[in-house]
Parts: structure tokens; sequence; C-alpha cells
């Protein structure tokens, strides 16, 4: 899909081409600079930035921390482990809508971080078939994905073995037998889907220029699925609709949509409920659930917008979740860290904190006391269960002065210049001077 610069000022978002040399292009009446978390679509030398919502200061602030342990874990620890917490924290940063400008690599060290995490996460057999290498805009996030098609092999088609084979400028996942079914069911909003692997696909492929495209049978008794590298065409879901029908449209908005140009978008409701009150604004964008829409020109143009950063951040705690083979053997005291602070940005975000067993927490936060360097005592707390000891931990080395026992009843006193941290937001109560732990 091909945009003139009067499409881009009609795109119904706030957005921005933007050249290399970092100066706007053209700009659509809304766009008012790129604020915190706006997402970029690489677009050949340019990009599209499109702003989002941002989030309250506790999330972006934990999320930050959270990003900043996974890339310390990668730097102090040794190969094959490295790799895959190199790949886990740059993927998790394209995720949150972190900029990749800079980061380049060949398909060389594609092929080893995916071999490296496809060990992580399966039980297959491995074959690579090299070839040439050529350049990879962030080749940690192309192996993710790599790794996330190899996975789906696994437990989808039921495969034992794969062969990961460069192409030109691909790279293949190849397994013997025929695809049970070539459709992928999927969604680049947080929202619309169940799971997060194909999802973070798609995401991490429109941030880094690339496609990933589904399992097709190859001819030869084979099924391949295929991370197309370099494309650099516009990943934003967005069609240009007149008269009803879809006139033009990227191939994200085919992915998402499967209203492909010529199709009567009065067969899908929520795109009807677009059009009708893109009609309504008279110019203005017009939001309708989680689309946005413009009319100009006799056009009716569409889009997908991608995530607000609260949502992004929901994706990255999922993303840590899914991929937590990667973090194997992470030492204490960074491991818990990680843990911790996944569990309080998700507490933010509206998740319940883990708790665990009174027993169980003196147990672990005694562990933890030494390589957290705590300087105060683990009471013997016997109540009914508290926070998991991760966060407490985390939050006794951070900002914490000492742990009181009141029954059941568990608090950490906090130090004085820490009752506005980050880190205690999600805990904190009235009662700035301590956290109820219990």
């Amino acid at each position: 899909m091909n945009l003139g610069l009067a499409d881009l000022r009609a795109l119904p978002l706030a957005s921005a081409l933007i050249d290399a040399r970092g100066d706007v292009v053209v700009c659509t009446p809304e766009w008012r600079g790129a604020g915190p978390g706006s997402a970029a679509y690489p677009v050949r030398r340019s990009r599209l930035v499109v702003c989002v919502e941002p989030a309250a200061h506790s999330c972006a602030a934990l999320l930050e921390r959270l990003l900043y342990e996974l890339d310390a874990a990668a730097v102090s620890t040794d190969a094959p482990r490295s790799l895959r917490l190199r790949m886990l924290a740059a993927s998790l940063r394209l995720v949150a809508g972190r900029s990749v400008t800079g980061e380049a690599g060949t398909s060389a060290d594609v092929l080893q971080l995916a071999a490296a995490g496809i060990e992580a996460r399966t039980a297959l057999r491995l074959h690579v078939e090299r070839g040439d290498p050529f350049a990879v805009r962030a080749p940690e996030a192309a192996a993710l994905i790599l790794v996330q098609l190899a996975v789906n092999a696994e437990r989808h088609e039921g495969v034992d073995a794969v062969t990961l084979a460069q192409g030109s400028s691909a790279v293949h996942v190849r397994w013997r037998g025929v695809a049970r079914s070539a459709n992928v069911t999927t969604a680049r909003r947080h929202s619309e889907r169940d799971r997060w692997g194909i999802g973070f696909a798609r995401i991490a492929a429109d941030a880094i220029g690339a496609v990933v495209h589904p399992p097709f049978a190859d001819g030869h008794a084979s099924t391949t699925a295929t991370l197309e590298l370099g494309v650099g065409r516009l990943a934003l879901p967005l069609a240009a609709v007149r008269d009803g029908r879809v006139l033009r449209a990227t191939r994200a908005w085919d992915e998402e949509t499967g209203l492909h140009p010529g199709f009567d978008v009065s067969t899908d409701v929520r795109a009807g409920v677009a059009l009708r009150a893109a009609a309504d604004a008279a110019g203005a964008v017009a939001s309708s659930g989680g689309w946005s829409a413009r009319l100009a020109d006799g056009l009716i143009w569409i889009a997908i917008p991608p995530d607000d950063v609260a949502d992004r951040a929901r994706d990255v705690i999922d993303g840590l979740a899914h991929e937590r083979a990667l973090t194997d053997g992470v030492a204490e005291p960074r491991r818990a860290r990680i843990g911790a602070l996944g569990h309080l940005l998700g507490l933010v975000l509206g998740r319940p904190i883990q708790r665990v067993s009174a027993p169980a927490w003196v147990r672990r936060m005694r562990e933890l006391a030494g390589p957290f360097r705590l300087d105060m005592s683990i009471p013997d707390f016997a109540g009914v269960g508290a926070t998991d000891p991760s966060v407490c931990a985390l939050l006794a080395a951070e900002v914490g002065e000492r742990f009181e026992v009141d029954g059941d009843a568990l608090w950490l006193t906090v130090r004085p210049w820490a009752a506005r941290d980050p880190l205690i937001a999600p805990l904190a109560g009235t009662d700035r001077s301590r956290v109820a732990l219990s």
C-alpha cells in the first residue's frame, strides 16, 4: 500500500512521517510531537510515528526498571544464557514500544540466538542451514520470532524436529509433514487476543520492518513458516474505504481483519460502526471500539491503532511469563528483582499480587537476605500468608528500614525519603511510612 503526502495527512491518528534525520516530513492535524511511548513503524528509510496514551508515572517507572534489570542480566551472564536473555530483553523492549534504531546485526546472529532459544524453550531436534550473512535490524527480536514459530510447530503440529534455513532475505522454520492448519488467529492489540506468542511475533516484526508468513506446504512433504526481513513496508493496520468497500489496505490490515481490498465492510460490525462514526465526525478523527477513522476527500481511512503504554506493559508481563525458560539460570538477587518488578508492575495494572504461606515466606526471605544484603532481621511471621518474598526482599533492600509483625499483620517500615518511590506506590496505603505485606 503506497501512501502519498495527502494520504499521510488524512490518517485517522495523531501521527507523523519522520525521516532519517529526525525531521517531520508530513503530519496529521492532531500531531503535537512524539509523546511518551509513541509507536514507530519503519517505512523504508523513514518511520511513521503514532502517538499513544501514556501510562501513570508508577507504571512507566516500574516498566523501565524491569527492562533495565533484564538488560543487566544479559550482560552479567555467560553464553548460552546471555544469548537467551539478550533475545528476551530486546524483544520486550520492542513490545514496550522502545526504539530499535541503531541496533543491527546479521542473519548469522539471528541463527545463533534462535538456536539458543529453541534449545531452552523446546525438546526439538534442531538442524541449521546457514548461508551468506545479510544485515538484520534487531537480530534478537528476529530470533525470538523464529523461536515462537518453532514452539508452535512442536505444540500445535506435534513435530519433534525442525530446520532453521537461511534464504537471501529471510529465515525459514521447516519441518516434515503437512500443516494441520495454515490459519493463524491472533491480534496485535492486547485486549483482542488470549495468547502471547504469534501476537508478539507480529508486533515485533512490525517494529523491525519484517513480515511473518504462516506455515505453508512447500511441495516436498514439508511445511515452512517464514520470517521475511528487510521489508520496510508500513505495518500499521490501515485501510482506505470508498463506497463501503475496501479500496486499498496494508498487509497488517488484512491479517487483523480479513477484509481484503474489494470486500464490503458492512459484513464486519466494527468496520461498519467506524464508517458511520467517521461520516458523522466530518473530517475529525472518530474512535470506535478501539479503531479510529476519518473522512477525507471521498475516502474513509480506518486504522487499528497501536496499544497504549499500559497495555504494552501488560504484554511485557505476559511475555516475561511466557518466555520464563529464557531466564533460567539468572543468579540472585537479579532473578528475584526481575520477578518482583513483574509482580509490582502487574499490581499497578490491576492484577492481584502473588502471595505465599507464612512458612514459605520466612524460608524464602531468609534465602534472599544474603543476596540482597539486607541489614534487618527477618521476623518469624506466623500469619495466614504474605506478599511474594521477591517483592518483599526488593522493597526491603531499596526502601525499607525494618519489618514489623502484629499478630497476622506484617508491615515494612519505609525510610522517610522513600515515601513517594514508585516501588512502593502499588502497595502503599494512606500511611506512606509503612507498607502492608500481609
